[in-house]
C-alpha cells in the first residue's frame, strides 16, 4: 500500500516551544485550530490527511471536510482507519507534543530536528545574533540592559518576548518610561531568563516574508516574495504572492540575501524543514520609506509557506522530515 501523509497543524507550536517541559494546549487554543487550518490555503495536499487534535488520545469516526485541500479529517488517536505505517506524518513544528500524537495515529515519523534545535533557531535571540536589520534594535537579557536601551531614545518602542506567533507575547510602550501596567510582561519575560527583543516602533506600510525549506543535507530552496495581510496587532489574515513590481530591486535583493543568510544559519545549527524570514517596509521621521530585510526567523510552516513555494514542494518527499 502506497504511504500517504497524516498532517498534525499544531499552531501553538511558539508557545510549546517556550515552556515544552508538560506543556497543553488550552481548550481556547485548541478550539481555534480548525479555524486556522481552512485559512492555510495550499500547504496540506488533496488526499492527505489531518488530525484534528483534541489534546487527547481519544479517536472518532472519520469525515471528510471542505476546504482548499478537501483532506480527510480525523481525530488525534489510534483508530479504525488506518494500519499501522500506511501514513507519514507531518507537523506544522515537530515539538514533541506534535510527535506524541502523530505517533498515537500510528503514522511513520520521519527523522526531524531536536527540541533544543528547535529552541535555538526558533528564540528571537537566533535572529538577533545574526545582526539587526531595523536601527534601533537589541535583544536584551535582563532589566538593567532594558532600561539602558530605552534611556537611547523616548520611543515607542515594542518589546517581543522569545517566543511568539499571531502577535502574541509583545508589549508596546509608548515611551521610554516604564509603568506598572508593564511590570507583570517585563517580571515574567526576565523570570524565565528568555530576555526580550526590544524594537522602535515603526509605521509599517508593507509586510513581507521569504519562505524556504532547507534539506537534511543542506541544500537551501526559497520560494517567492509573499504579501502579508495581517491586523492591527500583528496577527495573520492572509497570504498572496507579491507582484514582481511592489518590491525595489534594493529591497527584493536584501530580501533574498537576508533568507540565503538565515538558511545557512540554520544548517549551521543543525536545523532542517520549512523556514520562513518576515520583512517589512515602513516610513521614517522624515516621510522616506524604509525596508527591514528581516524582522524575524521562523524555522517551522508558516501561515503563508504554500503561497510562497507554489508547486515547488520538497516538503513532501517521502522520508524528508516531519516539518518536511
Amino acid at each position: 500500500m502506497a504511504v500517504r501523509r497524516i498532517w498534525l497543524l499544531n499552531f501553538d507550536a511558539d508557545e510549546e516551544l517556550a515552556r515544552p517541559v508538560g506543556y497543553t494546549p488550552s481548550a481556547s487554543v485548541l478550539a481555534r485550530f480548525a479555524a486556522l487550518a481552512e485559512r492555510i490555503v495550499g500547504l496540506v495536499p488533496p488526499g492527505d490527511v489531518v488530525l484534528e487534535d483534541g489534546g487527547g488520545p481519544t479517536a472518532a469516526p472519520t469525515r471528510r471536510v471542505s476546504g482548499p485541500s478537501a483532506a480527510t479529517t480525523r481525530t488525534a488517536g489510534a483508530g479504525t482507519e488506518s494500519q499501522r505505517g500506511e501514513y507519514e506524518a507531518r507537523a506544522f513544528c515537530p515539538t514533541p507534543r506534535a510527535l506524541r500524537v502523530l505517533a498515537r495515529a500510528s503514522a511513520v515519523i520521519p527523522p526531524v530536528p531536536s527540541l533544543d534545535v528547535l529552541r535555538r533557531v526558533n528564540h528571537r535571540a537566533f535572529s538577533a545574533d545574526l545582526g539587526q536589520c531595523l536601527e534601533g534594535a537589541r535583544y536584551v537579557r535582563n532589566r538593567d540592559e532594558l532600561e539602558a536601551m530605552l534611556a537611547t531614545s523616548g520611543g515607542p518602542w515594542v518589546l517581543k518576548r522569545a517566543f511568539g506567533f499571531a502577535g502574541r507575547g509583545r508589549q508596546r510602550l509608548r515611551s521610554s518610561e516604564l509603568d506598572p501596567s508593564v511590570e507583570p510582561f517585563l517580571r515574567a519575560s526576565f523570570a524565565s531568563d528568555e530576555g526580550l527583543e526590544v524594537e522602535p516602533w515603526v509605521d509599517r506600510t508593507l509586510d513581507v516574508a521569504l519562505h524556504g525549506f532547507v534539506s537534511r543535507g543542506g541544500s537551501v530552496t526559497l520560494g517567492a516574495p509573499t504579501l502579508q495581510n495581517v491586523d492591527d496587532g500583528g496577527a495573520w489574515i492572509s497570504s498572496v504572492r507579491l507582484s514582481p513590481d511592489v518590491l525595489t530591486t534594493a529591497e527584493r535583493d536584501a530580501l533574498f540575501r537576508e533568507g540565503e543568510r538565515a538558511a545557512n544559519a540554520l544548517v549551521g545549527a543543525g536545523y532542517f524543514g520549512p523556514f520562513c524570514i518576515d520583512a517589512f517596509r515602513w516610513t521614517d521621521a522624515r516621510g522616506a520609506s524604509q525596508f527591514n530585510p528581516r524582522s524575524e526567523i521562523n524555522a517551522r510552516y508558516s501561515m503563508g509557506w504554500a503561497a510562497g513555494m507554489g508547486d515547488v514542494r520538497p516538503d513532501l518527499v517521502l522520508g524528508a522530515c516531519v516539518a518536511g
